[in-house]
């Protein structure tokens, strides 16, 4: 018995670098962080890579976000691939993200690390799996109607006094 092997057509060459990412326009808006009853406006990135809620460490430390430290940090990965040198050491306990025209509230638990520009960047699934977010793409227009949120939306005249 003769063995065949398949032939094939030339493929693509392989290359020593990495190509850069792409990056896209990920949605960025407003949201308040409810921290000792205050309410604190902070810019928010919508994030379609990241799979964490991640509180800029600079943001933590001015409002005074309750944390704990992690024995064993986790890494958490930037954009570009890189490993993050200031995350994943730090937890945030629960605070209350209010977002949206309709003042949808949840509880969320971050990582903290540099966030650059942004007070946090929101996995993006979380807008779409958990909380099915109106208007996704205009941050001014952002709502929460599906019935899963129907318990986490407050008083429409309350969140419309902090735009």
């Amino acid at each position: 018995m003769t063995r065949v092997y398949e032939t094939r057509g030339p493929g693509p060459k392989r290359t020593k670098h990495k190509p850069s990412p792409q990056h896209y326009k990920c949605p960025e808006g407003n949201a308040f962080l409810v921290i000792s009853e205050k309410w604190h406006k902070i810019t928010v990135l919508r994030d379609s890579g990241s799979n964490i809620f991640l509180l800029n460490q600079n943001t933590a430390s001015t409002l005074k976000v309750p944390c704990e430290i992690r024995e064993n940090p986790l890494k958490i990965n930037a954009f570009n691939g890189e490993v993050s040198s200031t995350g994943g050491k730090y937890n945030s306990d629960p605070i209350q993200l209010e977002i949206g025209t309709n003042g949808h509230t949840t509880m969320v638990s971050c990582r903290i690390a540099d966030a650059g520009k942004y007070g946090m960047i929101i996995l993006f699934g979380w807008g779409h799996h958990e909380h099915p977010t109106k208007n996704m793409e205009t941050a001014e227009k952002w709502g929460f109607e599906h019935t899963k949120c129907v318990k986490h939306v407050q008083d429409v005249g309350f969140a419309d006094m902090f735009e």
